[in-house]
């Protein structure tokens, strides 16, 4: 079993000598970027359609209120005009609309893949190494970056290929309920529940890989030099060996990432809301960020000298013939 009390002590010595002994605002700032970037990969965002929603509500309430309806008939009239006048031009403007929303979105997340990619590298360099440098990481990495950026592609396209089928299908069970503006019951409660049931075991599967990877495999591609294939298979065969240290690990870095979560709403208060700001959060959060970073590596090099990413100046043994 790794040591956990002894990789906590490690890890919050190490975030005191690396920003406090000395303080230098520069350097707590550089770093900072990297911690920002490299949370493009582990980070998240939602989509809010309160607005649409609200607009839907608004549209249905002035059509069916009481009173002066004048506005809301004229408004339907004209609808039903342009609609008779031109049939087809609607359903042809949402498609067009959503395929240009989806080559947007998927232009976006491409980039956002490729920046956290070479924050994973960056973050770890500055981390490591005890400096707050850009230019060097960047250049000696990028072939690491591009093989991590790429195995994150394919993640995406397994992952699309298993959750849009799944969407699909509950797309196609709503569609009747919402034509008859009625509440699923009996079985279709049911199947929802399945599909429900499906999506969050199969979801909860593939982060739960990619946590595995994204703690152990990357610094092991940033050590030894490996490619994202070669390192997934190492950090999935470290999960095969070591399951109840795995799992164990698991366990403490959610517990961590609940108390950096707390820390967050408290700085948040603390700073008139200033830590919710993009990077600004990242740099009020970074003795955080960084302790968090420390003890995933010091508890991956305690499954043995070639896991041990603070010997990363260390040259790598040859790989095999």
């Amino acid at each position: 079993m790794i040591d956990f009390t002894r990789a906590f002590d490690s890890a919050w010595e190490r975030m005191m000598v690396i920003l406090f002994r000395p303080f230098d605002l520069g350097k707590w700032c550089v770093i900072g970027l990297s911690a920002f970037l490299a949370g493009f990969l582990s980070g998240g965002n939602g989509y809010n359609g309160a607005s649409f929603q609200n607009f839907n509500n608004f549209d249905r309430s002035s059509l069916n209120s009481g009173g002066a309806q004048a506005p809301s008939f004229e408004w339907h009239k004209f609808h039903d005009s342009i609609t008779n006048a031109l049939p087809g031009v609607q359903m042809g403007l949402i498609i067009l609309l959503v395929v240009v929303g989806f080559f947007i979105g998927l232009a976006i997340a491409l980039v956002i893949y490729w920046l956290g990619a070479r924050g994973q590298f960056l973050f770890l360099d500055n981390v490591v190494r005890n400096r707050g440098a850009i230019a060097w990481p960047w250049v000696t990495y990028a072939r690491q970056t591009n093989s991590l950026f790429f195995f994150y592609l394919v993640v995406l396209a397994i992952a699309l290929v298993i959750f849009i089928p799944i969407i699909i299908v509950a797309v196609v069970m709503a569609i009747p309920l919402f034509q008859q503006d009625r509440w699923p019951y009996g079985g279709e409660i049911g199947g929802f529940l399945a599909l429900a049931l499906v999506y969050l075991v199969l979801a909860l599967g593939l982060n739960f890989i990619l946590f595995v990877f994204r703690e152990f495999g990357v610094p092991l591609m940033f050590r030894n030099g490996l490619t994202a294939r070669a390192a997934f298979g190492e950090s999935m065969a470290l999960l095969k060996e070591h399951p109840g240290s795995v799992i164990v690990f698991i366990l403490l870095r959610i517990a961590i990432a609940i108390g950096v979560a707390i820390l967050s709403v408290i700085a948040c208060c603390f700073t008139c809301c200033l830590e919710l700001l993009p990077y600004v959060g990242t740099v009020i959060l970074l003795p955080a960020l960084v302790y968090v970073r420390c003890f995933s590596l010091d508890c991956l090099a305690q499954f043995g000298p070639q896991y041990d990413v603070w010997t990363v100046d260390v040259s790598p043994p040859p790989p095999p013939g």
